[in-house]
């Protein structure tokens, strides 16, 4: 059942290779529960750093309300970033219940509840699988908007394995975020804000838009001061990055 399941998984993502930016990366489904997580990758130097992409909720506004039922993205701008990754060893991460869901997914999942310890855990267990894959203990990540929260959460478990974290448009105090929007608080989620002085003894980069409306870029500031934020001041939620790249692109 297990195999016909990744099987009819496979072809079903190979339909949409055509608008997948990581058709030249191989899939793979990893089983960290209670999840079972996509991702891309390309490994062409075993031992070399690992770059993770870790993407932000898909098809969700920004907000508390389950206002999809799929939080698959439907935008390809982090996975075509990931993509043009000229590193050695890149891979993309879904986050759980995107792309495909399990029986224990909810909305909560992706609501709420999308920064829970069972979340930061299985995305842990996932980053933990793909570096064993790149047969590397080291690991650059890079966390797009929400997924920034994530990318900072498991930096803070592995700082002597994290060499670096870069977010673009990333949420780092989420309860800030919603604030700002004026909408309910993620009440079941962990805040990266609990562990602002670990997270801030690591090295790091934030990259924000100045017509970011989603991620305006004072949130960015307040959490981590003005001297490791680049604001790019053409650059939207998810288009005008380019700036960015030769920063993201480089091998540590």
């Amino acid at each position: 059942m297990k195999r016909f399941f990744i099987l009819f998984l496979v072809g079903m993502l190979s339909a949409c290779a055509a608008k997948n930016p990581l058709e030249t990366f191989r899939f793979q489904t990893v089983t960290a529960p209670p999840y079972v997580n996509a991702s891309w990758y390309r490994i062409t130097e075993p031992g070399k750093v690992l770059k993770v992409y870790i993407e932000e909720n898909g098809n969700v506004s920004g907000h508390a309300e389950a206002d999809s039922e799929n939080p698959t993205p439907k935008s390809l701008f982090l996975r075509q970033i990931a993509a043009d990754d000229p590193s050695a060893n890149v891979a993309y991460l879904a986050r759980p219940c995107q792309y495909f869901q399990t029986g224990v997914c909810t909305a909560r999942d992706w609501t709420t509840g999308r920064f829970s310890k069972r979340i930061v855990d299985s995305m842990d267990k996932t980053v933990a699988a793909l570096m064993k894959k790149a047969k590397t203990n080291r690991v650059i990540l890079i966390g797009y908007g929400d997924g920034a929260q994530i990318a900072g959460l498991i930096a803070v478990r592995h700082p002597d394995q994290v060499m670096h974290v870069y977010t673009i448009a990333g949420v780092l105090d989420h309860a800030a975020w919603t604030a700002y929007h004026q909408k309910p608080d993620l009440s079941d989620s962990q805040n990266l804000k609990q562990e602002q002085t670990a997270f801030l003894s690591l090295p790091q980069q934030h990259f924000v838009g100045g017509q970011d409306v989603i991620v305006p870029p004072f949130l960015v500031h307040d959490f981590v001061g003005d001297d490791r934020v680049m604001v790019i001041e053409k650059a939207t939620h998810d288009t005008g990055y380019q700036p960015a790249y030769p920063f993201l692109y480089r091998e540590e």
